[in-house]
């Protein structure tokens, strides 16, 4: 029961490596959006804020709100981008914590290996 204890914690410390990895990862990701004809461009951080804004040099040939909403639109792309990619490196994760022991698995193995210590 040892070894299955010890597999078992070395199973568990390399999810929790594998979690914090694509934490890393997630927080690192960027997303960039157009619109109006690639008139305006936006990038987005992980937290879906815009972090540059860019205009074509015919921008000029918009209106004030047809700008604003090309930038809104441009925003929006940006930000279902990095939500996809970000869905796209959970996706193991998820799927192994699908796969993970129940806790009440777990309790037991370390209710066993208590009494065998005893």
């Amino acid at each position: 029961m040892d070894d299955e204890f010890a597999s078992a914690v070395g199973d568990f410390k390399k999810q929790v490596a594998e979690v914090a990895r694509v934490r890393a990862e997630c927080a690192q990701l960027m997303g960039t959006g157009t619109a109006e004809r690639r008139r305006v461009r936006v990038t987005v951080n992980a937290d879906g804020i815009a972090i540059d804004i860019k205009f074509a040099a015919d921008i000029g040939d918009l209106s004030y709100d047809e700008i604003a909403a090309a930038v809104t639109a441009a925003s929006r792309s940006a930000v279902v981008e990095v939500a996809q990619r970000r869905k796209e490196l959970m996706a193991p994760i998820a799927a192994q914590a699908t796969a993970a022991p129940k806790m009440e698995d777990i309790l037991a193995a370390v209710d066993s290996l208590r009494d065998q210590l005893s």
